[in-house]
């Protein structure tokens, strides 16, 4: 078994253009009459998350049960900790947000209120097909909560010689799911897309790349083949504008998410030995790039809410530009802002207190 390391920078720049992507999805590529921009998978910044989340979840997950096996302590206490660590990251700034929205009445808070509350806002969609104003991303973040709600378990407690096989059958219950709702639910896109077990897929390919970094060390090496890298972006950059230019349903709806996931965890996957070097490093490893990958979570929490805040504010500050670049240099920076003050004021100071919730170590 390798050893592990604490931090990974590349994994932060990842986090930043993952929250960039979905940032253009919403405010911008909207705006625009070009098949080559509307068929740009801006809009699976979302999966790439999936991926990075399955893989790091995973790897915390069988790492330290590696330890408490050849310690012989309790595995539930383990457990324990992995949700009060889960729980002080997430729920302060979602909670907060939620329930000052619900304070101001903010439109669609109250009717959405017990979905938004019990992170199942994505099975409400995955139900009635339907948007849900500047909520609609919450979805995703419902998604990882009903993931980590049975993930570790079945990590913790499966005998290590079947972690493999749980993982794959995650992957092939979550393919299968999204072809059923595509054959037999026709247009209820969001099913497919939304449902937790459609998301499993991008979920549990990041998972099986956390596996065999830990498991079969010299076949994630392998993996990190330049060529093989390329040659899989290729492969995806030329199925994903044939399914949208020929209008392939199956290829949009099915088959393109399951190409990106394997296309981000091959990615993940070099980044997880901080292996980009030369350009794509500085890429990465820019200063900006990584600090807005560490306050990335308040990045997609705020982000959808930024147009709203800033008609609000608009002649509060003298903003009339109704250029849609001007527009999206302002989103972004509101963004910025608001998680980076986030971040210092409150989401920093909790995380401080993830020290009740340490880990075993040997």
């Amino acid at each position: 078994m390798e050893n592990h390391k604490e931090y990974i920078i590349q994994f932060d720049g990842l986090r930043f253009y993952a929250i960039f992507m979905v940032m253009i999805a919403h405010w911008f590529q909207w705006q625009f009459n070009n098949p080559v921009i509307n068929g740009f998978p801006f809009a699976q910044g979302v999966t790439l998350f999936f991926v990075l989340s399955g893989f790091l979840i995973t790897d915390i997950l069988i790492r330290n049960k590696l330890k408490y096996e050849s310690s012989a302590r309790s595995k539930k206490q383990m457990v324990i900790s992995f949700y009060g660590r889960r729980f002080l990251r997430i729920f302060p700034i979602y909670y907060l947000t939620l329930f000052f929205l619900l304070t101001i009445n903010y439109p669609k808070t109250r009717e959405l209120f017990p979905w938004l509350a019990s992170y199942s806002s994505n099975i409400y969609q995955s139900i009635h097909c339907t948007f849900v104003g500047d909520f609609n991303h919450f979805w995703s973040l419902a998604v990882e909560e009903q993931f980590y709600l049975f993930w570790p378990w079945l990590i913790v407690f499966t005998p290590n010689k079947y972690i493999a096989k749980v993982i794959l059958g995650s992957i092939l219950v979550s393919v299968a799911t999204k072809a059923y709702i595509f054959f037999s639910y026709p247009g209820n896109w969001m099913a497919s897309s939304y449902f937790t077990f459609s998301c499993m897929n991008a979920l549990g390919i990041g998972a099986l790349f956390a596996y065999w970094n830990i498991f079969k060390p010299d076949l994630a090496d392998w993996l990190r083949n330049k060529i093989l890298i390329i040659g899989t972006i290729i492969i995806y950059f030329i199925l994903n504008y044939y399914f949208r230019l020929r209008n392939i349903l199956i290829g949009n709806e099915v088959i393109n998410e399951v190409l990106f996931a394997i296309m981000s965890a091959l990615i993940i996957n070099q980044a997880s030995k901080n292996g980009f070097k030369g350009f794509f490093k500085l890429l990465l490893e820019n200063k900006f790039v990584v600090y807005c990958g560490k306050i990335s979570y308040g990045m997609y929490v705020y982000h959808l809410f930024m147009p709203a805040l800033l008609w609000y504010l608009k002649d509060k500050i003298g903003f009339g530009s109704g250029d849609k670049y001007i527009q999206f240099i302002a989103f972004f920076m509101l963004t910025f802002i608001l998680s980076h003050i986030s971040w210092r004021i409150i989401e920093f100071p909790i995380s401080k207190l993830k020290s009740k919730f340490e880990y075993f170590t040997k």
